[in-house]
């Protein structure tokens, strides 16, 4: 095989009650163009690999799949890392083993967009939530002003871009060099592809999205400080452009803010905590006052 037009890369670890309907809403997609699909397996110990190689025996709608079930346990980032960089494809959609595509034209759909738009380097869409196996009515895009178009700048303010409603460019510096000692991979990801082009977003739910499942969504507060590094080292590596580093800074003080109102701190030591510290005057104020005050 010539290499695809897509890669659909899935990661996966300890989803053997989704993987498989992950998987399948791949294979059901309607597309009149070659795809690969890339599966990465971190070692899971229930049975997940168990649970791939059963779906893969059957129809796979004449995609090339290429399972990857590792022997040792590399580490969310690391299998992120390695199954990123196994994509040949000159656009790639990426999505973890727990969530899934319900629409079947979706890929379609996003690759005609991106074939017709060049200056576009991302097209996303909107998605469902799930939760305890029920539709919740939740809003991705939450106070945020929904348009259709946004740009690197918007994308360092808001995380404007559902990671499984994805389709974007095969850019060669899609990862940057930092990406193991960051806690999360797609939202630095997509900002490095996003220094290629604009952003589409369609506002149709063809995703589904499973929260409350999974490491990230039991780790309270430690989810904020993970967050407050990730634009940390984000800010680093967007030093020299002026908007986005003030962008990132207002994204990373809104997870400071949510962290110093979680955590049970005495005035004192709120006033020496460094993250308190690096906040504005203003939102100092309204933190004492929210906190202590009301």
């Amino acid at each position: 095989m010539n290499n695809p037009l897509v890669s659909v890369c899935l990661i996966t670890y300890n989803q053997e009650n989704y993987i498989q309907k992950a998987i399948k809403s791949i294979f059901d997609q309607e597309v009149g163009f070659p795809i690969e699909v890339i599966i990465s397996n971190d070692c899971s110990s229930d049975n997940t690999h168990q649970k791939i190689e059963e779906i893969l025996k059957d129809a796979t709608n004449g995609f090339v799949v290429r399972y990857y079930n590792h022997e040792d346990n590399l580490g969310m980032m690391r299998n992120f890392s390695f199954a990123i960089n196994e994509c040949k494809g000159k656009y790639i959609a990426y999505f973890e083993g727990d969530d899934y595509w319900d629409y079947p034209k979706k890929l379609q759909t996003q690759v005609d967009f991106l074939e017709q738009n060049p200056d576009f380097a991302i097209c996303c869409h909107n998605v469902r939530f799930l939760e305890n196996e029920k539709f919740i009515n939740e809003i991705y895009l939450d106070k945020i002003n929904i348009k259709d178009k946004f740009t690197l700048e918007d994308l360092a303010k808001h995380n404007i871009v559902p990671t499984l409603t994805a389709v974007f460019r095969n850019t060669s510096d899609k990862l940057p060099s930092w990406i193991l000692e960051s806690p999360i991979g797609d939202l630095p990801m997509f900002m490095m592809v996003a220094k290629h082009g604009k952003i589409k977003y369609i506002n149709e739910k063809w995703a589904v999205y499973r929260s409350n499942i999974g490491e990230w969504s039991k780790m309270g507060n430690q989810k904020n400080l993970n967050m407050i590094k990730q634009y940390d080292l984000l800010t680093e590596e967007f030093n020299d452009n002026i908007k986005v580093k003030k962008n990132l800074h207002f994204a990373r003080n809104k997870y400071i803010k949510e962290y110093l109102k979680k955590e049970k701190l005495s005035l004192l030591k709120l006033s020496k905590n460094s993250f308190f510290k690096k906040l504005p005057l203003l939102e100092k104020a309204k933190i004492i006052f929210r906190k202590y005050l009301n």
